[in-house]
């Protein structure tokens, strides 16, 4: 009789820890089929493949259950592909697994010299020590520069000096990773702030006393961001925080047990040469959920809900039937392995609940592939019993409001920077 009670109470237990996926988010409950079966969109979408002229063994699909894990489909599982930028997947894994989601990047201002209060001056360089922020732009720039005046400061009659790994964070990928290009854009953003430097820019180690330190908003609200936008300086910025793209290989590599031959980070955002298999993809996006999971977070906080988030998925899966049903992150390259596009993440379905997806296209028309995505996961949707409601019916991006934290550690006393408390 114990076994009886306990092994429906683990199941349910299950379903709750995973946005009950047992349940629609309104609360309706799904009717589990007994055995999954083959799905009919797959030869479908072969057959679209085909007409089109291009070849199947190009193209890779896996679809399983969460809860069993079941095989629904599958076209080369096995075979590495290109993933663009659901290489992002990876990186955001690895970094909740390694900082947690409530995780900060620090940056310090220290000043090399003394402040006349007077004068409003620091006699001497105005010191950043930078923390691998992704997303520290003109919006932090302005905080920092209130606070820097009301210490007394207003006026560095020393050089800006920049130490350690700080980043400027704007739209695009091209330029703002460059440290110079960094320390340019926040000099003049300083200067237009109002605080006037009368030296040069340049590069060092870290002195002086801590003035204050910046934290960025937390890691799991930059990952929503970096996922939705499939924002590529962000990824760059989080894997560098994270030792770069070797980290991010030896976890998945000796932490997650894929096997080396099956995947290949080339880059921590996917652009250029990466290869994973559709089966190694989904073990990563099954166990971000779980890691997730243990934080009492939900696949949502870190990736777009289709239809609904502002992104490269606001515009995708719209029809009526499965708008904010499916999860996922995309990936899109045009120049390499002759046009790349691929999508994977979870559709909530009615005949088994969460159900995980991924889907590898190469050389070919991205457009095109986009499109026959949408339909494949709309049919799958359909044979799998249909959509439950919307995971959620507003943009979660929609609110622009920053959650950044400025903490003073200047007043009557100075505090040596290598000295300062986190």
């Amino acid at each position: 009789m114990k076994r009886i009670i306990v092994l429906p109470l683990l199941l349910v237990l299950l379903r709750i820890c995973i946005q009950e996926p047992g349940r629609s988010p309104g609360g309706e409950p799904y009717r589990p089929a007994d055995e999954p079966r083959a799905l009919r969109a797959v030869s479908g979408y072969i057959d679209i493949m085909q007409a089109g002229g291009k070849s199947p063994d190009e193209q890779g699909i896996l679809i399983e259950t969460f809860a069993a894990g079941q095989t629904l489909a599958a076209l080369n599982p096995n075979v590495t592909f290109n993933p663009a930028s659901v290489m992002k997947l990876a990186t955001s894994l690895t970094a909740l697994v390694r900082f947690g989601p409530d995780y900060r990047f620090r940056t310090n201002f220290c000043a090399d010299g003394a402040v006349d209060v007077r004068s409003r001056t620091l006699e001497g360089d105005l010191v950043v020590e930078g923390g691998c922020d992704p997303m520290f732009s003109l919006y932090d720039v302005e905080e920092v520069a209130a606070q820097l005046s009301r210490t007394g400061i207003s006026r560095v009659t020393g050089r800006l000096r920049i130490s350690g790994q700080f980043y400027y964070f704007a739209n695009g990928y091209h330029s703002n990773l460059s440290r110079e290009t960094s320390a340019t854009k926040l000099r003049a953003a300083l200067q237009k702030a109002g605080i006037k430097i009368n030296g040069d820019t340049g590069f060092g180690d870290k002195s002086g006393s801590l003035l204050l330190s910046h934290y960025s908003d937390p890691l799991v609200s930059i990952l929503l961001f970096q996922n939705a936008h499939s924002s590529n300086a962000i990824a760059e910025v989080v894997g560098a925080s994270l030792g770069g793209p070797e980290a991010i290989q030896n976890y998945l590599v000796k932490k997650l047990g894929i096997a080396e031959s099956d995947v290949f980070v080339g880059r921590t955002s996917g652009l250029d040469f990466n290869r994973i298999t559709p089966r190694a993809a989904l073990k990563v996006l099954r166990t971000l959920i779980e890691v997730l999971a243990e934080h009492s977070l939900k696949p949502e906080d870190v990736m777009a809900v289709a239809g609904i988030d502002s992104g490269t998925l606001q515009r995708r899966l719209i029809r009526d039937d499965v708008r904010g049903s499916v999860i996922a992150k995309t990936g899109t390259l045009v120049s390499i392995d002759n046009g790349v596009s691929t999508l994977v993440g979870i559709a909530y379905t009615r005949a088994h609940g969460p159900v995980l997806f991924a889907v590898f296209n190469s050389g070919g028309n991205v457009k095109a592939y986009r499109r026959l995505q949408d339909q494949f996961i709309e049919q799958v949707i359909a044979e799998e019993g249909g959509a439950l409601p919307p995971v959620r019916n507003q943009d979660a991006l929609a609110d622009t409001t920053r959650h950044s934290i400025i903490q003073v550690l200047y007043g009557a006393g100075t505090q040596p920077a290598e000295t300062a408390t986190e």
